[in-house]
């Protein structure tokens, strides 16, 4: 299977995964909440303020589990990358990995890990809010449900964005943006600077994308075109954000004949 289409299966699996394990998180604070509602259909704030452990360790055990273990299959993105960088006319030592690399690798895999772990913590403290602030309201259990709903997967409607669509996000983009900083770091390690805009089109993909799909620029090059506005871009390195958010594009070095 080629890189692309290997990073695009494996963003693709990691997003349904964290959906699923948001709405597996979701039905097990709203068991929790349920064994603590009065005969009156209310909670107190004392229990608010009890359920507050229960409800960090829910998330430690579902979201940070699978967040973990998606970051751990990067690994999987390094041997893909570095089956096909192997088959480039480059000298042999940078057809291996070196310690440095994998140091490098370590501190990229950190920082994917931390993205995730910056919405668990965001919303940890939103979920024990709005229960907190809902008992204090004496909103009825099935309110609060609500609230909830609106707050994990987004099943209920609400003002902001859900925990799930951050993070489902934030499970796709991590994949494409670990390989595409892999991407950049080892192909100038070996001294390349040209590389071919790469993947798949869509229905949705955007005009940018389309533009430049299979067009082959030197470094300097892609930062003058990134400097460009389209929708649906997001700011950063062109290699890192290349498209913009959900983007399903990377990028592939190449070696001048």
């Amino acid at each position: 299977m080629a890189r692309i289409d290997f990073t695009e299966q494996l963003a693709d699996q990691h997003e349904l995964q964290i959906k699923r394990t948001l709405a597996d998180l979701e039905a097990r604070i709203i068991s929790d909440i349920s064994k603590a509602v009065s005969r009156e259909d209310i909670i107190t704030t004392q229990i608010a303020i009890q359920l507050r452990p229960n409800i960090k360790r829910f998330i430690e055990e579902t979201y940070s589990t699978v967040a973990d273990s998606n970051v751990r299959d990067y690994d999987q993105i390094v041997t893909s990358f570095m089956n096909e960088f192997g088959e480039l006319n480059i000298p042999d030592n940078f057809k291996t990995l070196t310690q440095v690399d994998l140091d490098t690798i370590t501190q990229l895999k950190f920082q994917s890990f931390s993205g995730y772990e910056e919405i668990a913590n965001r919303y940890l403290t939103e979920i024990n809010a709005n229960v907190y602030q809902n008992a204090i309201a004496g909103k009825p259990f099935e309110e609060m449900v609500k609230d909830i709903r609106g707050l994990i997967t987004g099943d209920e409607d609400r003002r902001g964005r859900s925990m799930s669509g951050y993070a489902s996000q934030i499970a796709h983009d991590s994949v494409m943006q670990f390989d595409g900083q892999f991407t950049v770091y080892k192909a100038k390690e070996a001294g390349l600077n040209k590389y071919k805009y790469t993947g798949t089109l869509v229905r949705d993909s955007r005009d940018h994308c389309r533009k430049h799909i299979n067009k082959i620029y030197t470094e300097e090059r892609i930062r003058e075109i990134w400097q460009g506005s389209w929708a649906g871009k997001s700011e950063g390195d062109p290699f890192i954000v290349r498209g913009g958010y959900r983007c399903r594009h990377t990028w592939l070095p190449v070696v001048d004949i």
